[in-house]
């Protein structure tokens, strides 16, 4: 393991499920109160004072306690021994450290193991000297995208509705390139045209509500032009069958108070025209 400074420990007092993470021990004396491991989600990380990225991938939350937790007499380390704990480590195997915000008790690390897997670290420790911390790792990687529209279906909802919402098309945050993973929707949607040549389509992009209206509008225009220029060039459908058109945030099928309500708002829809 990585943190090699650090001691084992009996782990008899850790939440059922839960393991330290293959690279980090922990701090002596803690023990893991919750635990969390995504397949694929998404983490924001602060890389300056003014700079966030946004990184997909496996996700794993671990948030550790001090066995001693409640006890005033047991001295336990601060927030800053704890994120120089894992800073001088992440460094001493070829690590960044991205930012430590320490106002804010929270650091932010980059590493990329032998393997080439990059991982994406956040300790924050809370206000309360030493009496708990929380890691947030990123694994990052495409998501293995499970379930892909099928030429049918677009075929079936135009029909119906007149319209389909498409969410297997991907695009990082802020960005109208085309992800790689999004190659298997878009085969279909080039499919469905080539059988249906008769059906000419609004390609409109949507966007949440976060940011600006102007660079949402913008954005979702890009995206849907984006996807256009995809069907042209890749699958030879003709352009005067396609019109790229953005609405950015005026939408929405779901609430933009939640993550998830956002995700389903962040589409593109194939409209009959």
């Amino acid at each position: 393991m990585l943190l090699s400074i650090f001691s084992s420990q009996a782990q008899n007092n850790d939440v059922k499920g839960s393991k330290d993470y293959d690279l980090f021990n922990r701090m002596p004396d803690y023990n893991i109160r919750n635990y969390w491991d995504y397949q694929f989600d998404a983490h924001e990380f602060l890389i300056s004072e003014d700079q966030n990225k946004v990184i997909e991938g496996r996700k794993i939350i671990i948030r550790f306690e001090h066995q001693n937790a409640n006890d005033r007499n047991v001295k336990k380390p601060s927030y800053l021994q704890i994120l120089r704990n894992y800073s001088t480590a992440i460094k001493k195997e070829g690590g960044e450290i991205l930012f430590e915000h320490r106002n804010a008790n929270v650091g932010y690390y980059f590493l990329k193991t032998l393997q080439g897997k990059e991982v994406w670290v956040e300790v924050t420790t809370a206000p309360n000297i030493g009496r708990r911390y929380t890691l947030t790792i990123i694994e990052r990687e495409p998501m293995k995208q499970d379930i892909v529209i099928k030429a049918d279906l677009i075929k079936e909802k135009i029909q119906i509705e007149g319209k389909i919402a498409i969410y297997g098309i991907y695009f990082d945050v802020g960005s109208s390139i085309i992800k790689p993973e999004s190659k298997e929707s878009l085969e279909q949607i080039a499919l469905f045209l080539k059988e249906n040549s008769d059906i000419n389509c609004w390609i409109v992009g949507h966007t949440d509500s976060d940011g600006l209206f102007e660079m949402n509008s913008k954005l979702s225009l890009d995206r849907a032009k984006a996807v256009s220029s995809y069907l042209q060039g890749n699958y030879s459908i003709f352009p005067e069958r396609l019109f790229a058109q953005g609405v950015g945030p005026l939408a929405p099928v779901s609430t933009n108070d939640t993550e998830e309500g956002k995700k389903l708002n962040r589409r593109v829809e194939f409209v009959k025209k």
